[in-house]
Formats: structure tokens, C-alpha cells, sequence
């Protein structure tokens, strides 16, 4: 009689889950809390200068997320995920610091858009990589957990924040230390528990070779030719699947955003209180809490690139009904929405680069298709704001639902090019 094949989900795995969604509060789910950022800035140190130019700070700053994502996954899959996570953690919260000490602009861009991003990149690509790395079968749902830390930072950092702000005896510079101080342990605990799966054992003499025109990796001592891992580079990036998945994340980015960023303003604008007008975010990050775990636990019975069509498909149907919103009630149930079906598409899209990678590429392909994104999402804070600004938050909300149901089409083709059977779970 065949004995069951040991869990995934062992106490060592379960330990990596937490720490990544731990990084993932301390980095996306920071950034998600910009908007705090943004309305602070226009009123203090910052009055002199547009919200437009404001908006470039944050704009940089999720393109050097973005942008390093393909270099962080690249190294993960040749140095492991420690010393990238350790250097990324350290940044952050050096970072957080020196946005306290700032007064200009351009200080601004450079510690809070640049440091800070690529600072984030190097710790959110490889601890999202890393759990791809220790599970394979369940690898949609255990994304989801971890993605959903940066909802979960997009619920309690603006609360926590905006309280904090506008004490006088605290104010900003005192903000930001107290943040700081507050991801240092969170980090730490992130640094500890997210290491790389061991790899399999080998003979001492085996490992001690180096072969001709092969190279040793620190973390496997197994001599890897140059050559094949070159030919699995151009393999992964020469897959038609892939290719599509990385342009159809490119096009959704253009949109996806816009509703994190707008709804407060849009809520302002038809006369709902200003504190409704602020919960709004945490709404949205709230349901995309969910919305990041429940679609990838059904993911896993019934296909992720399925799966994160549907997502795609639901979430620019909601954006087109952005502006049908006139009560309350229909605020409320339109953000729940919108951050249920956007918070699949988040989780789903690492899923999907999961699976299109091989073991040796999976961090290559996580960071590909995030840095597919960064062009795409740094153009969605200025694009929607030049859009309310001429057009009005009807313009807004056309341009979101186009740019994700043209995305759900490049998905369904990439769905396609692996199986054309309709019901086949891919």
C-alpha cells in the first residue's frame, strides 16, 4: 500500500508564508497608504507645488518597484532569497528615515520615490518567489496569503498614519520614525524565517568539481553549465504564454490603480463626508484582502490563468459602473467589489508566472511579469489624474475598464495557447 506524499504546508513553510506576508505589509502595503501621503504633502511641506507633481513621487516610486522586480527575481534564482531580502529590509526601513528628515521635492523623489522603491523591490519579489519556490500545489492559495499582507498594510497604514500626522505633538518627521521602528521588527522577523528550500543532498567529491565551462552556485554546490542556463532564460521568454501573460499585465496596469487612488476624491466630489471619503481606501483594501485568498484557493482546483480571467473580467465591469455610484450604500458596495475582484487579479498574475517557469526560472518569470508593470503603472497616477482633471471620473472609470477587459483578452489568449478546450483547468 502507497503512503500519501508528505504535506507542503509543513511548520517550516508555514513560517516562510508568514514572513513574506509580514514583508509585504511592511513594503506594498506602505506604499498603498500614498494617498495619506499626497493630501499631507499638498497641504505642508509641499503647498507650492501641483498635485499633478506631487503624484510623481508615488508614480517613481512603484516604477523602481516594479522596474528592479526582473533583476531581484533573476538573483533569487542564483543567490537564494537572503541576502536580497536582508539588503531590501535594511533599505526600507533607512528609507522610511530619511523621508522624515525631508522638505523638498526632490528630496522627496529621491528617498521616498527611488530608495524606497527599489529598497521594496528587493524585498517583495524575492520573499513572493520564495514561496512559488517551497510550494508547488497549493501555490495559488499560498501567493494569495501572502499578497494579501499588502492589503492587509493597505487597511491599518493609512488609519494609523492620518492619526498620527496631524498630532501636533508628534507631526511628520516623528510619523515616519515611529513607522520605522515599527517595520524594524517586522522585518526582522521576515529576514529570519524567509530562506531558501534546501536543496537536494550530493556527493562530497561531486560537489567539489567544476567542470569545464560550468560555474558553482553558493547555495548548490551542483556544477550548473552556463549554456542550459542560458537555453532555459531564452526558453521561458521565448513561451508565446508568457509573452502574452507579461503584455497583458502591461495593459491592465494602465487602470488598475486608479480606483486606490481616486476614490477618496471621487467620494469628496459628490458630497459624502470626508471621513467616509477617507475609509474608502481601507474599504478597498479590505475587500481586496479577501479577494487575494479566496480566488487563489479556487485557483488551485480550477485553473489560475481561469481563475485571473474572471478576476480580470469582473473587475473592469465593476470599473465601468464606477460612476453609476450616487448613495452610500452603493459607495460602499462598489469599493468591496472593486477590491474583491482587483485583489484576484494581484495574486493571480504570481500565480500564473508560477506557472509557466520551470523551478530554475520561477523567480525570473515573478519578476518579468511585475516588471512588465512598471512602465504601466507609473503612467496610471499621472494619466488619471490629467483624465478627472480635463474629462471628469467618467473618463477615469472608461479608460480602467478598457485597460483591464483589453488585459482579459491577452490572458484568454495566453489561456488558449496552452489549451484550447474550454473547460481544461490551465
Amino acid at each position: 500500500m502507497s503512503e500519501n506524499p508528505p504535506s507542503e504546508l509543513t511548520s517550516r513553510t508555514w513560517l516562510v508564508i508568514f514572513g513574506a506576508f509580514s514583508s509585504l505589509f511592511c513594503t506594498v502595503g506602505f506604499l498603498n497608504c500614498f494617498g495619506v501621503f499626497e493630501e499631507y504633502y499638498a497641504e505642508v511641506p509641499l503647498a507650492n507645488e501641483s498635485e499633478s507633481t506631487i503624484g510623481w513621487i508615488g508614480a517613481i516610486c512603484l516604477f523602481s518597484l516594479f522596474s528592479i522586480s526582473t533583476v531581484a527575481g533573476a538573483l533569487l534564482d542564483t543567490f537564494g532569497a537572503e541576502l536580497l531580502i536582508w539588503t531590501g529590509s535594511v533599505g526600507t526601513v533607512f528609507g522610511v528615515m530619511m523621508i522624515s528628515l525631508c522638505t523638498k521635492l526632490y528630496q522627496f523623489i529621491l528617498a521616498q520615490g527611488f530608495l524606497l522603491g527599489i529598497s521594496m523591490s528587493l524585498v517583495t519579489w524575492p520573499a513572493v518567489g520564495l514561496v512559488g519556490q517551497h510550494i508547488k500545489k497549493k501555490s495559488a492559495a499560498a501567493m494569495g496569503i501572502v499578497i494579501a499582507g499588502s492589503s492587509f498594510g493597505g487597511i491599518i497604514w493609512p488609519i494609523a498614519i492620518k492619526q498620527l500626522l496631524y498630532k501636533p505633538n508628534i507631526g511628520f518627521g516623528w510619523t515616519m520614525r515611529i513607522v520605522g521602528f515599527i517595520m524594524i521588527p517586522l522585518l526582522l522577523f521576515s529576514c529570519v524565517v524567509c530562506k531558501s528550500p534546501p536543496k537536494p543532498p550530493v556527493a562530497v567529491e561531486e560537489a567539489s568539481k567544476i567542470e569545464n565551462g560550468s560555474v558553482v552556485n553558493a547555495t548548490n554546490p551542483v556544477p550548473e553549465k552556463v549554456a542550459d542556463r542560458k537555453m532555459e532564460v531564452i526558453a521561458l521568454y521565448k513561451q508565446p504564454s508568457m509573452q502574452l501573460l507579461c503584455l497583458a499585465v502591461f495593459f491592465i496596469y494602465f487602470g488598475m490603480f486608479a480606483p486606490f487612488f481616486y476614490t477618496t476624491s471621487y467620494a469628496v466630489e459628490k458630497g459624502f463626508s470626508t471621513s467616509l471619503a477617507f475609509y474608502t481606501v481601507s474599504i478597498v483594501n479590505g475587500a481586496s484582502f479577501f479577494g487575494r485568498i479566496i480566488p487563489g484557493i479556487i485557483a488551485d482546483k480550477f485553473g489560475r490563468f481561469n481563475c485571473f480571467i474572471i478576476a480580470t473580467l469582473l473587475a473592469g465591469v465593476v470599473a465601468f459602473c464606477w460612476t453609476t455610484v450616487t448613495s452610500v450604500a452603493g459607495l460602499v458596495i462598489w469599493c468591496a467589489a472593486y477590491g474583491f475582484a482587483s485583489g484576484g487579479i494581484l495574486s493571480l498574475q504570481q500565480a500564473c508566472a508560477a506557472q509557466v517557469a520551470t523551478p530554475s526560472t520561477l523567480g525570473l518569470a515573478i519578476g518579468s511579469v511585475a516588471g512588465s508593470t512598471a512602465f504601466s503603472s507609473m503612467a496610471n497616477v499621472p494619466i488619471s489624474g490629467a483624465l478627472v482633471e480635463k474629462y471628469g471620473y467618467l473618463s477615469l472609470s472608461i479608460f480602467t475598464g478598457v485597460s483591464l477587459l483589453l488585459g482579459a483578452i491577452l490572458l484568454l489568449a495566453a489561456r488558449l495557447i496552452q489549451n484550447r478546450n474550454l473547460l481544461a483547468i490551465i
